[in-house]
């Protein structure tokens, strides 16, 4: 993060501020008026004394505010003319429409599940769509729209520069140029879809998923803004540099101008229309990265998304073992496990930051070791923390029923008090939970939460 000491990376962010400012006050106007249209229409997520332990009414549509707040601060890169890393160069910020439009898409989808409450296969089917949105109309390495064989090339290039495979794309460039594509969008497909999950499954508490998301964009800010002041982008890929710090930069703006108001005690959730939002920009940053062929940058960009991916394994992991749907709500997440062992909403989410802000300082270390260095770095880290989530208790093994076990108990709807009456932005000093921390104790919720 001392990069931005360097005169050359002030010169690149600084055009771009006026996305972040943008988007920062047009979040931070709309977010009471959606508060306001989801009181009188009646787009509340009322307590039921079953799953939904808060005991207070909460308006939802959050997640349409910090959309416009995003979607304000693209259109307002149009007209932004930043230098490149050569300051010779001097283009217009051209964000891929499949960025845009898939946004918009499982923001949509979101926001009907919301109002109206949808089914978990048409949110999937929402999340499918937008991923074909962003493979089909983003920009490749050799700068057309369409399929996208980059992060094949990615993963083969290295391969063949070591001499541990053949070079298929010379020998037989049809057949790759047809494999890799398949490749690509399955894996555009994977990563949309596992982000949508994940950061729909971290939106748990106040403040919880908008924070940790400011603290991940700050992440693909830095390293956008890295790879461009220093020229790091190969000359085919370099036009995606004012893209990749425009999308990051009003990222930051939007969820920063919403988290006042979601930060506990919380006056307003975000919902589906805001979670799968934000996960769906943050997975289209992480693949973005992919377009320079280069693994180090495409693995930093998943680190810096570490704290929810991670929090989202665990749940697989320990709904597997517990013989359950890995759909299924429990109140395991790692959230929840701070709020047993004492902390308060407000000092969990702290910490949650506080564990989101090493992510992206690991993910730096490793963009300047060599790709093989940092893949061994990555997955010594990933295997530990996995290890330490059995140790601490998140996740625990019984031998004689072979299940995954709660070592502690689950959280009670007398042990959480939910956010302030809606009449009042500030609110008072209660705290809160939101509504999708969950009651393991009853049935699945047919939701993906």
């Amino acid at each position: 993060m001392l990069m931005l000491a360097d005169t050359s990376s002030v010169s690149v962010i600084e055009p771009y501020m006026p996305v972040f400012f943008v988007s920062f006050v047009v979040t931070l106007c709309l977010t009471p008026l959606m508060r306001f249209l989801a009181i009188r229409y009646g787009v509340i997520d009322e307590p039921d004394g079953y799953r939904k332990i808060h005991v207070r009414p909460v308006a939802y549509l959050g997640g349409v505010s910090t959309f416009l707040g995003w979607l304000a601060g693209i259109l307002v890169s149009s007209a932004i003319r930043p230098a490149v890393h050569d300051p010779s160069i001097v283009t217009a910020a051209q964000v891929p429409p499949g960025v845009i439009f898939g946004a918009g898409t499982v923001m949509l989808f979101g926001l009907f599940d919301d109002v109206y409450g949808l089914a978990p296969r048409l949110k999937l089917l929402g999340q499918f769509l937008a991923a074909g949105l962003l493979y089909f109309l983003s920009v490749n390495r050799q700068g057309f729209i369409g399929p996208r064989v980059d992060l094949a090339n990615m993963i083969v290039a290295p391969l063949i520069r070591h001499h541990w495979i053949m070079n298929f794309p010379a020998l037989m460039p049809n057949t790759y140029m047809s494999i890799a594509s398949i490749f690509s969008a399955v894996a555009t497909v994977v990563v949309i879809m596992g982000a949508c999950n994940a950061l729909n499954l971290l939106d748990g508490m106040d403040g919880l998923c908008s924070g940790v998301t400011s603290i991940m964009a700050i992440g693909y800010l830095l390293l956008s803004v890295y790879l461009a002041a220093h020229g790091l982008s190969s000359a085919s890929i370099a036009s995606l540099n004012p893209a990749r710090i425009t999308i990051s930069m009003a990222l930051l703006g939007s969820v920063l101008g919403f988290l006042p108001f979601n930060f506990n005690p919380a006056s307003i959730f975000m919902g589906d229309t805001g979670s799968m939002f934000l996960g769906f920009v943050c997975g289209a940053m992480i693949l973005l990265f992919g377009n320079d062929g280069i693994f180090r940058w495409f693995l930093a960009a998943v680190i810096i998304f570490g704290l929810p991916m991670l929090d989202t394994l665990l749940a697989i992991v320990r709904r597997k073992l517990a013989g359950r749907p890995i759909f299924s709500p429990d109140a395991g997440h790692f959230h929840h496990f701070l709020l047993r062992r004492g902390l308060s909403v407000k000092k969990a989410a702290l910490l949650s930051y506080l564990i989101a802000i090493a992510f992206v300082g690991f993910a730096f270390i490793i963009v300047l070791i060599p790709t093989t260095m940092a893949l061994a770095l990555y997955m010594v880290l990933f295997a530990w923390l996995v290890i330490v989530a059995f140790k601490i208790g998140m996740v625990s093994w019984s031998p004689k029923s072979g299940k995954a076990m709660e070592t502690s108990p689950p959280l009670q709807a007398g042990t959480v008090i939910s956010a302030p009456p809606l009449a009042s932005i500030s609110g008072t000093n209660t705290p809160s939970v939101e509504s999708k921390s969950t009651d393991p104790a009853g049935p699945p919720h047919p939701q993906i939460v």
